[in-house]
């Protein structure tokens, strides 16, 4: 039975009403950040931002079986958000790292 809110005919395959646009961003940040993350180079910092990334995802597939509250949906789109800063600030510190010890 769909949460309150929801209907079958609104819901997509992750359980969230289409056109969230949260949700949208979220996976969208979420996509970007594990990309930019395969381009650095690895060390403990990038393994620490990985598993950041990889646990966001695990949450938003739950919500397949059990679609988020507004609260949730709010609360990891800070989240994601949050973590696609990170790891752009590791990429361009990386970069000055990278540059600075260039011959």
């Amino acid at each position: 039975m769909p949460a309150a809110g929801y209907s079958n005919s609104t819901m997509n395959d992750r359980g969230a009403k289409h056109g969230s646009t949260r949700l949208n961003i979220v996976e969208k940040s979420l996509a970007d950040t594990l990309e930019r993350l395969r381009e650095l180079p690895p060390g403990p910092r990038v393994r620490e931002l990985r598993a950041k990334a990889e646990g966001f995802e695990r949450a938003l597939k739950a919500w397949s079986d059990r679609p988020p509250t507004e609260v949730q949906r709010s609360t990891l789109l800070k989240l994601v958000l949050d973590l696609n800063v990170e790891v752009m600030t590791a990429g361009r510190t990386g970069a000055n790292e990278r540059e600075k010890q260039k011959p």
